[in-house]
């Protein structure tokens, strides 16, 4: 059986604490009145009972010596004696087997049995209290309120469901499943199996509830990122219409709830509660959570001003560099980390450096993260394992592999994350030889790799779409024994779709005994990526039968492959389940539904839609333009814009290519150049090929078509071949053969391709020259370029139902 360290046993300890810091705890008593006690329960005792106190800080030596002495003094059978000293051999970690101690120590009193389960539990040994629990039911010695609250705080601690339903009936028979402090575990056991509908349940079952009730609910919320957790903050009204006052742990909750959903209403409400109520001033929790919401929630001033007036500690810092980091702000994140060390003058720990870390791996900035680690070796920081495979990952992402390797060989202890960041990185770089290797060199030296080396691996080939490699990690996974592993069955999926064979992933989801959510939702997207719309709507309906609830991804999914089918009454099946879901709020899923209704050709509800959102991101405008323009309205995609502009909503590369389309089939050739000049000029928008190629084909529809060809000159792109080749056209059309001549020769020293060869073959025969034209397709063929003739689909279609 697993025996937990003495960190465990400290982190348990602190989360008990967590859980009820508001119960006042009476001070131990004096070792007089202990040594008194244990005199009247037994002659000579008190003074045993002193020195088996003194000797618990010492080490488990003197504790065996002690032990043995009360047992030759004949006291094996002392309930009080016995207890502690089961108490004092859990608290040093090493606590014995459970069937030689309990025996002796402990007779037919349930309350003896309770105050051992409360210590066992404390000290951080869950499996032995579920073993006391199992102990008192078959000695028939009964169950009660404290039994029962630890035993399901012990299932909770071991994500045992199964135990802890049978607890639960337990409590259920006895009467104490509307107890508030058995009530308030059963919310944490089912919160931290992420079953909330259940949790709830048993919330609203308590009678009289309390703040531990109220605060555990909350919790259980703030640690289960989903659309329900919007119900905290009617929780958190409930309580005070109670007359309940809201404590420090239920802000911190509050606050995480407010970061995860990007509420920054309810999260200026609950900071401002906490400012009036006078709580947790100057405390580091409650500021870290603060700085940590507003993160979040992207008001990175707000958060900046809240660590100015706070406490400034490191946590503080590493909330909001983490924060930062993860919305993309890196350079926010190395500028205020240069404000802590120099302005603030804050000792930075290994989260701070880890995350400047990070922040330079995403700017993929090798001068930073060379700095960053010469600061490290300045200060005789010691590189452990962490850093150094953080910076192991930063180089591979600058494309400094041999300075990664270098850092690699140098370490002294090597573990599987550092192989893993290898391995991840060395297929990242195209180097999928080097990184079986470099497994197979970790299997040399006895490092077994494990899921996450799995998953590296099938992420990046599925990327790069390399199915032979695939096979053979799926393969290797087989032997290995990590199939049954869910997750990695699951990048199977994901990454025989991305391949393209979609058979291979239907047979790995079959084979999987237990699907979960991403199970379901890896095979619609595989089956949308390979154009099978109709199977992606199949199987979300197979999933509810299933008893799996989508969330918004797959909803997202079945919405996009209803749109494709051109399946209307479908759109509005998925928007009739999103209300019932209550994802209705759910920004990213309005928007998939804003495009699926265009699509469908029902404009109407598509604009309905973008109306009725209280909350709109710039991917809702990027839809509603997109929806305009599929139905030529072009006048209002320019309405729109304007309105972005005017509501400083920052466009980006999607709305400018919507924009620009609209202005070139309406033929306003001045309002697209106004656009396409403030996109770059105002907003910072680099064009792509897909700008250049609106502005290209507006200018040709207008006729301008040196203009044109300028501006592909000046442009940044570095392959211009598809913009030339539009531009060719539409000399074509317009006769334009001596500016058609000079891009036919660019064209022919940047392209190969046979579709390029006959067009520039038609434009010298519209020319006359129909040598030169001949000769073009001669080169052509002689290159083994041959364009595919055009075909029906339905004609294909009715060949192949012919050969059946």
């Amino acid at each position: 059986m697993r025996r937990s360290g003495p960190n465990a046993r400290t982190g348990l300890r602190a989360r008990e604490a967590r859980d009820r810091p508001w119960e006042k705890r009476a001070p131990p008593p004096p070792q007089e009145a202990l040594a008194g006690e244990a005199e009247v329960a037994a002659p000579g005792t008190g003074r045993r009972f002193v020195e088996l106190e003194q000797v618990v800080g010492r080490d488990v030596r003197s504790l065996k010596k002690l032990h043995a002495r009360v047992l030759t003094l004949g006291l094996g059978r002392d309930v009080t004696l016995g207890f502690e000293i089961l108490i004092c051999y859990a608290s040093l970690g090493v606590l014995p087997k459970t069937s030689l101690c309990f025996q002796g120590f402990l007779n037919d009193d349930l309350s003896q049995w309770s105050s051992a389960m409360v210590g066992i539990f404390r000290a951080g040994y869950p499996e032995e209290a579920i073993l006391l629990h199992r102990g008192l039911k078959l000695r028939q010695i009964g169950l009660d309120e404290k039994a029962i609250t630890f035993g399901l705080k012990s299932c909770a601690e071991l994500r045992n469901l199964l135990l802890g339903k049978g607890m639960h009936a337990d409590s259920l028979k006895l009467g104490l499943s509307r107890d508030k402090f058995v009530g308030s575990s059963l919310v944490g056991l089912y919160s931290k199996l992420a079953r909330m509908a259940d949790s709830h349940k048993v919330f609203e079952e308590i009678l009289d509830k309390d703040i531990v009730s109220y605060t555990s609910m909350i919790t259980g919320y703030s640690e289960n990122m989903d659309s329900t957790s919007w119900n905290a903050f009617k929780i958190a009204s409930d309580m005070l219409r109670s007359n309940l006052e809201v404590n420090r742990v239920t802000l911190v909750s509050l606050l995480q709830v407010s970061g995860n959903l990007g509420a920054i209403r309810e999260g200026k409400s609950v900071h401002s509660y906490s400012v009036r109520r006078g709580i947790g001033v100057s405390d580091e929790v409650l500021e870290t959570s603060l700085v940590h919401m507003y993160t979040r929630c992207g008001a990175y001033q707000l958060a900046s001003a809240v660590l100015k007036n706070s406490m400034q500690s490191v946590a503080s810092w590493n909330a909001l560099l983490a924060g930062l980091v993860r919305t993309g702000q890196s350079g926010n994140a190395i500028h205020h980390f240069s404000v802590m060390l120099h302005e603030h003058k804050a000792i930075p720990d290994s989260v701070t450096y880890a995350n400047v870390i990070s922040a330079c791996a995403e700017l993929r900035n090798s001068v930073c993260a060379a700095s960053v680690h010469a600061y490290l070796i300045r200060r005789s920081i010691h590189l452990d394992v962490v850093l150094a495979t953080a910076l192991i990952e930063v180089y591979f992402k600058c494309t400094r592999t041999m300075r990664s390797r270098r850092l690699f060989d140098q370490l002294t202890v090597r573990d599987v994350v550092s192989y893993n960041a290898m391995i991840y990185g060395y297929l990242q770089s195209g180097m999928a030889n080097e990184a079986i290797t470099l497994l197979k060199e970790m299997m040399a030296e006895c490092i077994a790799p494990n899921s996450v080396t799995v998953l590296s691996l099938l992420a990046a080939i599925a990327d790069h779409k390399d199915f032979i490699r695939g096979r053979w990690i799926h393969g290797f996974a087989i032997r290995h024994g990590f199939c049954s592993d869910v997750d990695i069955a699951n990048q199977i999926i994901r990454m025989y779709s991305g391949c393209g064979k979609i058979a291979a992933a239907r047979i790995v989801f079959a084979s999987l005994e237990k699907k979960n959510l991403i199970s379901w939702t890896a095979m619609m997207m595989g089956c949308l990526f390979c154009g099978n719309g109709g199977e992606t709507v199949r199987l979300l309906q197979l999933m509810q039968q299933h008893g799996e609830k989508p969330d918004s991804v797959t909803v997202m999914a079945a919405t996009q492959a209803a749109s494709e089918l051109g399946h209307l009454k479908g759109v509005k099946q998925i928007h009739c389940f999103v209300y019932r879901a209550l994802l209705e709020k759910d920004t990213k899923t309005a928007n998939s539904l804003i495009i699926a209704y265009a699509k469908c050709g029902r404009l109407d509800l598509s604009v309905g839609l973008f109306l009725s959102l209280e909350n709109r991101d710039l991917d809702s405008w990027n839809a509603m333009i997109s929806a305009y323009g599929m139905h030529g309205f072009y006048i209002k995609v320019l309405e729109m814009f304007k309105l972005m502009e005017e509501g400083n909503i920052n466009p980006d590369g999607l709305t400018f290519s919507s924009v620009l389309s609209a202005c070139s089939h309406a033929g306003l050739v001045k309002e697209g150049l106004r656009i396409f000049q403030v996109m770059t000029s105002m907003y910072s928008v680099l064009p792509q090929e897909e700008h250049y190629g609106c502005i290209v084909d507006l200018l040709s529809r207008a006729g301008h078509l040196e203009e044109g060809y300028k501006l592909i000159k000046l442009s940044t792109l570095n392959d211009r071949s598809s913009v030339l080749c539009a531009l060719l056209s539409a000399c074509r059309t317009h006769g334009n053969t001596i500016l058609g001549q000079i891009i036919s020769d660019e064209l022919l020293e940047l392209e190969q391709n046979p579709g390029t060869y006959a067009l520039i073959s038609e434009v010298f025969a519209q020319k006359g020259q129909w040598n030169k034209s001949a000769s073009i397709r001669n080169i052509a063929k002689e290159s083994g370029l041959r364009k595919l003739p055009g075909s029906s689909f339905i004609e294909s279609v009715e060949k192949a139902n012919n050969l059946r």
